[in-house]
């Protein structure tokens, strides 16, 4: 897939026509392959070998909790961003308190669980069929690497697939 090219990287008076490539926008995460994990790796200053190994996911911890963002390894579109060095539009304010840690919270804001599940990690939808305290469709679950029904899958397993599809997607994943 071809890369978009950005804006040129210098001014006209310097007379350079010279582009950058916009950032990959897909997934990636332990295991991954390819050009997007390399260029990566060398935005991260890492040996560039085109697979997403541990020292990789290491790397990307380390950059995630310097900037500011949900520490989990995983490259989305928020993480992606901020080692390309564009600014997030100003996050929208709301009177819900949000938690991205682990130590009893959820991975996405705790207003979308709230309005989508109560916090019930064992909820159905049964018209959607999508389960669990995040409100995952099956294929969605399958998609991001889950086994079986979200809703049977333990805490942590919905929380870390909750944070994969808000690291690529953001809030537009969810509609309340």
């Amino acid at each position: 897939m071809p890369l978009a090219l950005a804006p040129p990287t210098r001014t006209a008076a310097l007379g350079a026509a010279e582009a950058r490539p916009a950032p990959p926008r897909q997934l990636l995460h332990l295991g991954s392959r390819g050009r997007a994990v390399a260029e990566l790796q060398r935005k991260l200053h890492l040996r560039a070998s085109d697979r997403f190994d541990r020292r990789t996911a290491r790397a990307v911890s380390t950059f995630q909790r310097r900037h500011h963002l949900l520490v989990d390894g995983v490259v989305g579109v928020y993480t992606w961003d901020a080692v390309f060095g564009i600014k997030p539009p100003p996050p929208i304010s709301t009177s819900t308190p949000t938690s991205y840690s682990s130590a009893g919270g959820y991975s996405i804001p705790a207003g979308i669980v709230a309005c989508e599940s109560g916090g019930n990690y064992g909820a159905v939808n049964p018209s959607s069929g999508a389960g669990g305290a995040y409100q995952i469709l099956p294929a969605t679950w399958a998609a991001y690497g889950g086994q079986g029904l979200p809703e049977n899958a333990p805490k942590a397993e919905q929380d870390r697939i909750a944070a994969q599809i808000y690291a690529t997607q953001g809030p537009s994943a969810w509609t309340c």
